[in-house]
């Protein structure tokens, strides 16, 4: 038996024909041709998300544990400037600043014991400063009910900010229940039928195709070990296809078998290509649905808004930029370790924090 292919015969209307094409023909192939567009994004996408978590593996993650030690590194290298160095106390006060700060963000990051005691040393609040900060930050969100054990049965929640301000009566209560009860109108039972019959109807269309292809290629049937074995895969590949109502597959399945000959699709009526269509349009919104949901893994699992991921060549160009920068960062900071060791470099280096620290300063006290 042949390798399986899915030929675009079956998609595509006969190359000359005296008979101009109906609007379900038309939009037979128009389907077609979206659902062929939708795979192929759907593999590109996941060829670069392949990829991308072979490069992040391979070279980003290495490059950031890099990165984070070589500024735990130069923590450490300041911490020590700060301990045996004589400078001035402007400056040493200026410094401590700095540490201080460096390994409130380090600290975010790593579990290294070390940064809490330099942290500590260079300014940071001590035991009972950081007891009364909990207590303090308890106390407001038992007030504002963000606290979800106080909040009990979760009414007060943050995901609910309604109700930090109205409570649940009896009548909202019964208004909602009202609501949930409300009699459907005949319009709605009008639609719903619909909706009932075309999906039978879909239904009905492929399980009469999926029959076809289970009785021609069942493998129980065969003797030869071989063949057998070829056929139980072609088995998988049609309950997948069934699975997921995929008509184009089920179609190009049984021209693959010899069931029906290329033109097939285009001799039917539009009775019968009105239903296929249906079952088309499904499943080209599932289709697209599994692209965003695709897409939307990614940039949680990259830790970017969604609407950054562009394009599958865009992902790629993204990480290698993203490599790139991390590279020069490490490399910045290695000549920074080395020009502080000089002390007129460290002296310019403090009075460069001394300024930033000053603007963020005013900041904070103008605005808040």
């Amino acid at each position: 038996m042949p390798p399986l292919r899915f030929p675009a015969l079956v998609l595509t209307p006969p190359a000359q024909t005296d008979n101009p094409l109906s609007p379900e023909q038309k939009t037979f192939n128009r389907l077609s041709q979206q659902i062929a567009k939708a795979r192929q994004q759907m593999s590109d996408w996941e060829s670069a998300m392949e990829a991308t978590r072979k490069r992040v593996l391979k070279d980003l993650l290495p490059l950031r544990d890099q990165h984070l030690q070589l500024r735990i590194q130069l923590l450490v290298q300041l911490d020590t400037i700060s301990l045996t160095q004589k400078l001035g106390k402007a400056d040493n006060e200026t410094l401590s600043q700095m540490i201080a700060r460096l390994a409130e963000n380090l600290m975010t990051e790593s579990s290294d014991p070390q940064l809490q005691e330099i942290h500590d040393r260079h300014g940071g609040p001590d035991a009972e400063e950081q007891a009364m900060f909990a207590e303090m930050k308890a106390s407001m969100e038992d007030f504002f009910n963000l606290n979800p054990e106080a909040a009990g049965d979760g009414k007060g929640s943050s995901e609910n900010p309604k109700a930090w301000t109205e409570e649940e009566t009896p009548q909202t209560q019964s208004q909602r229940e009202s609501q949930r009860t409300r009699p459907k109108t005949a319009r709605q039972k009008a639609q719903e039928a619909r909706q009932a019959e075309q999906a039978g109807q879909i239904h009905q269309s492929l399980q009469g195709i999926y029959r076809r292809l289970v009785s021609a290629v069942h493998p129980d049937r065969e003797a030869d070990p071989v063949i057998r074995a070829q056929k139980t895969a072609l088995m998988q590949r049609i309950n997948q296809a069934y699975g997921e109502n995929d008509l184009l597959q089920l179609l190009a399945l049984q021209h693959e078998l010899g069931l029906m000959d290329a033109q097939a699709v285009h001799k039917l009526g539009d009775a019968h290509l009105k239903k296929y269509n249906q079952a088309l349009k499904e499943h080209l919104a599932t289709l697209k649905g599994k692209m965003q949901a695709l897409q939307q893994h990614l940039a949680g699992s990259l830790g970017i808004p969604l609407f950054a991921i562009h394009s599958p060549h865009g992902l790629s160009r993204d990480i290698q930029e993203t490599i790139q920068a991390t590279r020069q960062d490490i490399s910045g900071l290695r000549q920074e370790m080395k020009r502080l060791a000089q002390p007129a470099y460290l002296k310019r280096w403090i009075k460069t924090g001394r300024r930033e620290l000053a603007s963020e300063d005013y900041i904070d006290d103008e605005f808040y």
